[in-house]
């Protein structure tokens, strides 16, 4: 029997993350990567090794991309380009109704979803975090949480006010240590720990349908010819979804019908004993018919049965010293592809702005909503049984309807200090073009010094610091080059200002790439020889597709890669403004 011992000396850390899933990590990745001193431990004595969630998509590859970690996740991943639909005939079964292409967004770099285990994603993110010098504790479990209430202490940047209590759970007899945190992240899942310690509540409701997921392999006399595409199967009594997965496997959500004599009566969750992968794989048979889908016993990877739900956390941070951070803060179908990947995004956007409050979950819930009762067979013939007219998608208009929403492509943030609308000259028309709250599309350039292709994307590293795009305008000879010089000394003062090492500069001229070398433009545009580039003839005009005018233009792109704000090019004083919005 083990006991537990107090440990002698508290420790201090400036950010404890508790929880090692795809958002504790990324958020602990962030952290790290921008200096700050961040503990990550998670009650779990390794990583996931099957199932969960396995969908990533474009904007999530892109983050990932920041982190210099795309290539490592698609090494392996199953690429999905194509979503089919199948209808129940009577008479004939199933029958493909169409297909469709799933990333319909024209500035997607990543044009397809990514499906993986959960367990590689975690394992690509914790090595990353390993080289910064980051290690997971594990198995590791927090015992109790003690947040300060003295409101000088939560207003003191050098105070510790959080204390909490964590312990070994591999030991005989476990130290419990105490650590000082001067914020905590809570990103320990749907049932969060840290969550329920502050006792804060989830809003909404579930719906009544339950669903099951099962992982397998299918034999090689299976026949459903979309098996490697995206499928919605609407049967006869059963809505399934297929969901292609790396190394030749499949998943399916197989739609189980309502909550009634599937809960015990007793603990109010799922009779385990009523499920098994025998019984989800006989309802997946006679759906499918006339096609063939099956497996054996030994190529099932994993199954689980849920209820779907729709509830958001009543707030996301508390006392702006404890926030909470993925399936922590939000519970929702997984058949849109959002839990992971909302998850990823939000940590990426927390870990570099830990101070502001998650916001825009409302519309997100809304979509997922909608998007869950798109796929019940049974709940769509109640609405018309009913007559009621509200008018839900099918599946194909729903995946191409929220198009933008499912990929993250183009999620905008609200107005605020740190996403300020200053007057520039871009045209919010385009797909392509700069706003103000969104992110940086991808476009190529030519680096000056070597004429080397680069995608702007990848001078937005995550590396905690604000870029500076300075958008030259026209630079075809000498005398356009001076022009530069009164801008490189307004430059100089502000870079003099802000703190060293926030703001990189980066200089994309319009001008022919035989006309000029990179030693000609003044050293503030070009900080390093990498920081320079053409206006992108190796795949079009650049400031076209940005909405940037031959005068030019500065952006200043946010720690995340969205747009904080954009200025004429001589404007520097708008950008000082911006900066003093929230820099101290």
């Amino acid at each position: 029997m083990s006991s537990t011992v107090e440990s002698s000396t508290p420790s201090k850390v400036d950010v404890l993350v508790i929880g090692a899933g795809p958002a504790g990590l990324t958020c602990a990745l962030g952290l790290a990567k921008a200096g700050v001193n961040v503990r990550i431990v998670d009650h779990s004595p390794t990583k996931v090794q099957s199932g969960h969630a396995d969908g990533v998509m474009p904007r999530t590859i892109e983050v990932l991309q920041s982190h210099g970690l795309a290539d490592a996740l698609l090494k392996d991943a199953n690429q999905v380009y194509t979503i089919s639909n199948y209808n129940y005939e009577a008479d004939v079964g199933i029958k493909c109704a169409g297909r469709v292409t799933m990333i319909n967004e024209p500035t997607a770099r990543y044009p397809f979803a990514a499906t993986q285990n959960q367990g590689v994603m975690e394992g690509i993110l914790g090595d990353a975090l390993l080289k910064e010098g980051a290690v997971i504790e594990r198995p590791v479990r927090p015992t109790a949480i003690d947040l300060s209430t003295d409101e000088n202490e939560l207003k003191d940047p050098d105070a510790y006010p959080i204390k909490v209590r964590v312990k070994k759970l591999n030991e005989e007899e476990a130290a419990e240590e105490l650590v000082h945190a001067k914020y905590v992240v809570g990103a320990d899942g749907a049932h969060s720990w840290v969550r329920r310690a502050l006792n804060v509540p989830m809003e909404g409701e579930q719906t009544a349908h339950v669903w099951a997921a099962i992982d397998f392999t299918p034999t090689p006399d299976s026949n459903f010819p979309d098996w490697r595409n995206i499928a919605t199967v609407n049967a006869k009594d059963v809505g399934i979804m297929l969901i292609p997965r790396e190394g030749g496997k499949i998943r399916l959500y197989v739609e189980l019908g309502s909550e009634d004599g599937l809960v015990n009566a007793e603990s109010g969750r799922l009779d385990s004993a009523q499920f098994s992968p025998d019984r989800l794989l006989e309802i997946a048979k006679k759906a499918f018919a006339p096609f063939v889908l099956k497996t054996t016993p030994e190529n099932v990877e994993w199954w689980t049965v849920y209820v779907i739900g729709q509830r958001v956390a009543s707030t996301f941070s508390v006392k702006d010293r404890v926030f909470i951070a993925g399936d922590a803060c939000h519970t929702h179908s997984p058949k849109g592809g959002q839990g992971m990947n909302v998850s990823i995004n939000d940590a990426h956007n927390l870990a570099w702005k830990l101070a502001y409050t998650i916001r825009g979950w409302a519309e997100l819930i809304a979509f997922d909503k909608w998007f869950a009762e798109g796929f019940s067979a049974k709940a769509r013939a109640k609405l018309i049984a009913e007559g009621n007219n509200v008018d839900l998608p099918g599946p194909l208009e729903a995946f191409r309807a929220f198009s933008s929403v499912t990929t993250g492509i183009r999620i905008r943030y609200a107005p605020s200090i740190i996403t300020a609308t200053a007057p520039d000259k871009t045209d919010e028309n385009g797909p392509y073009t700069l706003t103000v709250g969104k992110r940086l599309p991808p476009q190529v350039v030519l680096r000056v010094a070597d004429r080397r292709p680069v995608n702007v994307q990848d001078l937005c590293l995550s590396n905690g610091r604000f870029k500076l795009f300075v958008f030259t305008g026209d630079v075809l000879s000498a005398d356009d080059i001076q022009s530069l010089n009164k801008l490189t000394t307004d430059l100089d003062a502000l870079l003099s200002e802000l703190p060293k090492g926030l703001l990189e500069v980066f200089s994309i001229i319009k001008a022919k790439d035989d006309a000029i070398t990179y030693m000609d433009v003044p050293q503030t545009l070009r900080p390093h020889w990498t920081s320079i580039h053409f206006d992108g003839h190796a795949s079009g005009p650049v400031y076209d597709a940005y909405g940037i005018n031959r005068e030019g233009a500065l952006v200043v792109f946010r720690p995340d890669g969205y747009v904080g704000t954009i200025t004429p090019l001589g404007e520097v004083e708008l950008v000082r403004q911006y900066f003093r919005q929230f820099l101290k």
